[in-house]
């Protein structure tokens, strides 16, 4: 999450003073406690597994874990960035040579699960190290890395920080490294504790992105994460399936109620009867005595009515439906299909929307870095599309490509198959092999072909 600071404040943008960045970092770190709360639901480690039951000795404390978290984020993820980002553009094939070198798919994935977690993510670009020096960038844990922008409605950024704390070799922490990163460089520090002023300065080098190396990607514009107004319906779920367990393991060791009767004048009578019954299973009563079983009574059904509407529920406020559910398991039409993932769309959407906000921003700094190594590149042209990633129906899509034929043109609708990637390439290998097939008939039926036949109409 950004923090907002004056412009006013910083005489030399590329001179950041001490006390402002170090007042920077102290409100970076206010932030951590939300982001590994986060975190830790994401990986399994939610508020039940810490609870404890009193004064209640002996009895079960089963602590389960639901994790819808887990679920929301990975349904959310494949489906927005499960299919590559789709880059066209008239000269940009610089970049997207880049990269495919560097792998973006990849980061892009790692990228989009943050997002999803903490609600936004900051990736850092940097130039690689070896011979063949290219644009390359890094997902960086938000917990290590911060942007600061100015306070007017454009939020332009002022410089990034990137810090992380450095170990001795007995794997103690012994002072943080703090990379700050400016509009032309960065200068390198190092600090033993983050709340003091003494930072010694280590190195301070150019860099070839013409601009702030890092980007922020927000996921909405609160910047939540996609479960975390779902915590409190998870925590519910949790408790309710524990205790479910518990009532039953409780039902399993029920007490033996006796009236009228006595088990022995001492505690070593009483258990060496209850060791004899257990044995024999045979229990002698009185006319008047009465044995049964001290049992809480169980009402299922409203317990599992009870765990299918905090599931739903959850479902429903995240718009991330789930697809186990008897809704979507008969077959259905692409349409209705739809239907059922129109929340699951809505999200989509506006996560898109500021998705492609940070890979513009990302895709003009690789174009700065380009142009620093004699590789021009204009983007100015540039689409970006993101595909749902469906399953889908080929099968269906053919018959309406069949129906609007001579309607659309030919590039829109192959532009609808999932399996075509290239579009323009399409159209070319299917002219190709409509003018192969011509020439193969007509050599068949011993007509001329291609030249011949211009150089005879030429002649009459």
């Amino acid at each position: 999450m950004a923090i907002i600071r004056d412009k006013d404040l910083i005489p030399d943008l590329e001179d950041i003073p001490v006390k402002l960045l170090r007042g920077c970092i102290q409100e970076h770190q206010k932030t951590i406690p939300r982001l590994k709360n986060l975190e830790d639901y994401y990986l399994g480690k939610h508020k039940i597994l810490t609870r404890v039951l009193g004064d209640s000795a002996g009895l079960p404390n089963n602590q389960l874990v639901g994790n819808h978290a887990k679920y929301i984020t990975d349904i959310a993820v494949g489906y927005v960035t499960g299919n590559p980002v789709k880059y066209e553009g008239k000269q940009i094939e610089p970049i997207t040579e880049t990269y495919k070198k560097i792998d973006i798919v990849s980061h892009d994935s790692e990228l989009a699960k943050d997002i999803s977690i903490f609600g936004y993510g900051l990736e850092l670009y940097y130039m690689t190290s070896d011979d063949n020096t290219i644009p390359d960038v890094a997902v960086i844990d938000p917990r290590n890395i911060f942007l600061v922008v100015d306070d007017t409605v454009e939020y332009r950024s002022l410089f990034g920080v990137h810090y992380y704390p450095k170990f001795d070799l007995d794997n103690n922490t012994d002072g943080y490294n703090v990379h700050v990163y400016t509009a032309k460089g960065v200068t390198r520090y190092f600090v033993k504790d983050l709340d003091s002023e003494n930072y010694e300065k280590k190195e301070t080098k150019e860099h070839y992105w013409n601009a702030v190396p890092i980007v922020e990607f927000w996921n909405n514009e609160e910047q939540q994460g996609d479960f975390e107004q779902q915590i409190s319906l998870i925590d519910a779920y949790n408790v309710l399936q524990s205790d479910r367990v518990n009532d039953k393991e409780q039902l399993v060791d029920a007490i033996l109620m006796l009236k009228g009767v006595s088990l022995g004048d001492s505690e070593e009578e009483s258990t060496e009867t209850a060791r004899i019954l257990k044995r024999h299973k045979l229990l002698e009563l009185p006319s008047d005595g009465d044995a049964s079983w001290l049992v809480k009574q169980l009402n299922e059904q409203e317990v599992e009515v009870l765990r299918k509407a905090i599931r739903d529920d959850i479902h429903q406020f995240a718009m991330v439906p789930n697809l186990t559910d008897e809704n979507f398991a008969a077959q259905s039409s692409g349409v209705a299909m739809k239907y059922k993932l129109l929340g699951l769309e809505q999200l989509a959407k506006n996560k898109e929307r500021y998705f492609v906000q940070g890979l513009r921003e990302r895709l003009q700094l690789f174009a700065n870095a380009l142009e620093k190594k004699a590789k021009a590149v204009d983007i100015s042209d540039v689409e970006i599309t993101m595909t749902r990633n469906l399953p889908v129906n080929d099968l269906e899509t053919s018959s309406m490509i069949a129906n609007l034929d001579g309607k659309v043109s030919a590039e829109t609708l192959i532009a609808q198959l999932s399996f075509v990637d290239d579009v323009a390439a399409e159209i070319k290998a299917v002219a190709k092999q409509e003018e192969e097939t011509i020439k193969r008939n007509q050599k068949a039926f011993g007509m001329p072909m291609g030249e011949d036949v211009k150089d005879n109409e030429d002649e009459e």
